[in-house]
């Protein structure tokens, strides 16, 4: 059933985008909120283009929705009929979506999703050909075992994956505390006969959490690691 809000009821107001999305959605039965998670973009993003509240999404953004959606930003616009394009077109590199900073807690509600990314030239996995896949930058010494300050680590979206959790994965983790988010990576391994998500450091400081969080805190796993990038200067 597609999905409609009533500010969309307006005789012609209603833009190719707004249609195409509501069509794309029920095709492939998914809500608003599923494909903003997929997608990597805020909760309200798609919902905002459906009722008529965003009209012109960035380009960046337009990119990840149509990668969630299986089609194209030009279908999107308006380009060609309206059966999609059954894959989305290649894309050559991964975004860098944010930064791991183990320590460095940041107030959810001022951060600023809409900056066009940064792309690393680093081909998707092929082990997920549909899944969600991004990179991150590495800050601070709180994996340094396993990655160095100032490199990137690429990831498939956990959910996306299909993987179960088990010791040896290295996650993309961020821990929710109100309205603040500490986004970090840790590794899955067992402490005490408990599954524990530990840090890699050098560093005395950081330590290993609980999967259900501690404090106060919520743990949202969001991606498995699957590489490691590091740019070469020239």
């Amino acid at each position: 059933m597609a999905v409609i809000f009533p500010e969309m009821l307006l005789q012609g107001m209603e833009t190719s985008l707004q249609k195409r999305l509501r069509l794309r959605l029920d095709m492939l039965e998914m809500n608003p909120y599923q494909v903003a998670q997929k997608a990597g973009l805020g909760e309200s993003f798609v919902r905002d283009i459906l009722r008529g509240k965003t009209r012109s999404p960035n380009a960046a953004n337009l990119a990840k929705l149509a990668v969630a959606l299986e089609t194209t930003p030009d279908w999107f616009l308006g380009a060609g009929d309206l059966a999609p394009p059954k894959s989305p077109p290649a894309i050559g590199g991964l975004p860098v979506v944010g930064t791991i900073q183990a320590g460095n807690w940041l107030d959810r509600s001022i951060i600023d999703d809409d900056d066009e990314p940064q792309i690393i030239p680093v081909a998707r996995d092929p082990r997920f050909p549909h899944a969600r896949q991004y990179s991150l930058l590495v800050s601070g010494d709180s994996m340094n075992e396993r990655y160095q300050d100032g490199s990137y680590v690429t990831c498939v979206d956990y959910f996306d994956s299909g993987v179960s959790l088990k010791p040896g994965l290295i996650m993309h983790v961020e821990r929710h505390n109100g309205p603040l988010v500490e986004v970090t990576l840790k590794a899955v391994d067992i402490v005490d006969g408990r599954m524990m998500l530990v840090p890699k450091s050098t560093n005395p400081r950081h330590a290993p959490l609980p999967l259900e969080g501690d404090a106060g805190t919520e743990i949202l796993l969001k991606g498995i690691v699957t590489g490691n990038y590091v740019r070469t200067e020239i």
